[in-house]
């Protein structure tokens, strides 16, 4: 079991991959596609986290989501001064 954890921690540490994308990539390159170049998360999350959305609509989710931060902050300051009332 300590090596298991040990192992986990080296490929979180040092920049070798892990067992599953080495199998993984083992495989592609078997069945004919081209194996992908780096992490696992950003190969499969990328596009998730950041979706291919133009310039004007990431401003306009970031303002969206700056006001509902300052709204929610807002509601929490209310209630605490209504609670000390």
């Amino acid at each position: 079991m300590e090596e298991e954890n040990g192992g986990g921690i080296l490929t979180e540490v040092l920049p070798w991959p892990g067992p599953l994308a080495l199998l993984e990539n083992w495989l592609e390159g078997r069945g004919g596609i081209e194996p992908y170049q780096g992490g696992f998360l950003l190969h499969y999350l990328d596009k998730l986290v950041y979706p291919d959305i133009s310039t004007n609509h990431a401003q306009h989710r970031r303002v969206v989501i700056c006001i509902a931060n300052l709204a929610f902050y807002a509601r929490q300051v209310w209630i605490s001064r209504r609670a000390h009332r």
